[in-house]
């Protein structure tokens, strides 16, 4: 392709001399339909026509930079490099050019590189953003992070109103734990280009991050939310200085400010919830009753965020396993700094039930069986036995009682060592059983009680059952009796389906 360029490019019969090559140069028109290629994103005609420039005009950097630059917006970095250096090494005091190169040297992960080429650049025009960009990439990869912003806000001193550098600046301070200022630019970016996506994914991966989706359902699960406003409304009194763990919306803090507490403190440990919280509690009217600190509740001092130490302690803070996220350590911190030895804990108790399960459309979703006549059963092999039920349509079916595998006295207790424990419990439905399903019940007070069982259905739930699929199905008769190992580390639980027995004795017996 090339030797026939040349062909064409030369003409038949005359090879032009070194000084003709010197001295020749491209025409307006052809230049200019370099950059019409280009702003039309005809990227592959771009390519060919800067090919036959670098033949016609090996001296010239124009098809060099035409040819890198088109490449470079094809993903072919590898093939870019070459055509870039030779403009550059043809046009050095060509600021765009360096900055291209600079460009290049970041996709092919050159930082180094790319931070001489781009400062280089910016020796010949210190306003060259393009430049300015590459230069804050290359320092956010060699993790300069503090540059790396300099250069971007520089950048934007110049053109504030490019929509990519305010979401790369955003990206930086995502890297910095700056997640306020980096949402701040990638709304900036979304405002000035509302289709820009990689700033809609920049946000979606922040506050997937900050605010896991749970935190929707939760508030708009009724059941759970009355549970807490009965224990609230028997234990709330106009002397009542209250304490919660994990402010999120502020409801439980503005019910029990609605109930007539003397004083409601909370605390939140990401700053972009406990601001939203703020502006809620305000426009709830509940400002003046309620005290939000942007802390994690191990960090609240008596005497600096609370005056002394509270009467009830609340807290919602509960995984799907109950205590993971480190909830029982959390407890154990706020029980002994932050409460009256004679407190109130809401909820004052938590419990891990678990029960075997089985049904036709459990299965269908967490075993692969033969299909269309061909085997598949080895990909089980490679699944993770345990996960969590998202879907509140599946039928399952309990072979067994229900069965309280560990329970937490919050109120009572003031440490929660880790534990393991066996269990024989009888089965009460011949069937199937593919593994052990495990749910959470809260006990808020003495009367009232919250429980996502299995076999309620519910369309809002943002506490999970979680399931433990056993290697292999076992088949399970009524009065037998399966043996279950249980275990906590003090923040995730494990359960393991040991074998099924015939029924020596009918009761449930847990053995320590």
């Amino acid at each position: 392709m090339e030797k026939g360029q040349r062909h064409v490019a030369k003409g038949d019969s005359d090879v032009e001399s070194e000084d003709t090559l010197e001295k020749s140069q491209p025409s307006q028109f052809e230049i200019e339909t370099l950059v019409a290629l280009f702003e039309q994103e005809r990227y592959d005609e771009l390519v060919a026509l800067a090919r036959i420039m670098t033949v016609k005009f090996p001296r010239h950097a124009v098809g060099w930079k035409a040819l890198g630059v088109a490449f470079l917006q094809m993903g072919r970095s590898a093939e870019a490099l070459a055509p870039m250096r030779q403009a550059v090494a043809l046009s050095p005091n060509d600021a765009e050019g360096h900055g291209n190169l600079g460009d290049i040297l970041n996709a092919l992960g050159l930082p180094d590189e790319a931070e001489a080429s781009c400062h280089r650049a910016l020796e010949i025009d210190p306003d060259n953003t393009h430049a300015l960009n590459n230069l804050a990439n290359a320092l956010q990869t060699l993790g300069r992070l503090d540059e790396a912003v300099a250069s971007f806000q520089r950048a934007l001193q110049i053109r504030p109103d490019d929509p990519e550098m305010h979401s790369n600046l955003a990206q930086v301070f995502c890297d910095q734990g700056r997640y306020s200022d980096a949402l701040a630019h990638f709304r900036k970016a979304l405002d000035i280009s509302p289709n820009l996506i990689n700033a809609h994914q920049g946000i979606h991966s922040l506050l997937t991050r900050l605010v896991p989706q749970w935190h929707v359902p939760m508030m708009n699960e009724q059941k759970r939310n009355e549970a807490y406003l009965s224990a609230l409304t028997s234990a709330v009194t106009p002397d009542t200085d209250i304490f919660e763990i994990g402010t999120g919306s502020g409801l439980l803090a503005m019910m029990a400010a609605r109930l007539g507490a003397k004083r409601v403190t909370t605390c939140e440990a990401v700053p972009i919830i406990a601001e939203t919280a703020r502006r809620i509690i305000s426009e709830n009217g509940y400002e003046d009753s309620i005290r939000v600190i942007a802390k994690r509740s191990d960090a609240i001092e008596i005497g600096d965020d609370l005056p002394y130490k509270a009467d009830i302690l609340v807290s919602e803070i509960f995984s799907s396993e109950l205590i993971g996220e480190h909830v029982l350590p959390c407890m154990e911190d706020a029980k002994s700094r932050l409460l009256k030895p004679s407190g109130r804990v809401i909820p004052s108790a938590g419990s891990i039930m678990i029960a075997l399960f089985g049904g036709d459309d459990i299965r269908r979703n967490v075993v692969a069986d033969d299909s269309l006549g061909f085997s598949l059963q080895h990909f089980n092999a490679i699944v993770s036995k345990k996960s969590m039920i998202a879907r509140s349509d599946l039928s399952i079916e309990l072979l067994t009682d229900d069965i309280e595998a560990f329970r937490f006295e919050f109120e009572r207790d003031s440490f929660f060592p880790g534990q393991t424990v066996r269990l024989n419990i009888p089965v009460t439905t011949s069937g199937s059983c593919y593994g052990i399903i495990q749910w959470i019940r809260l006990q808020l007070d003495d009367h009232a009680v919250f429980e996502n069982h299995p076999a309620e259905k519910s369309r809002v739930s943002n506490w999970q059952q979680v399931i433990y699929v056993s290697p292999q199905p076992l088949e399970v008769e009524c009065g037998q009796v399966a043996v279950v190992t249980a275990s906590h580390d003090r923040n995730l639980p494990w359960f393991f389906l040991e074998g099924i027995i015939p029924a020596a004795a009918p009761q449930f017996r847990r053995d320590g």
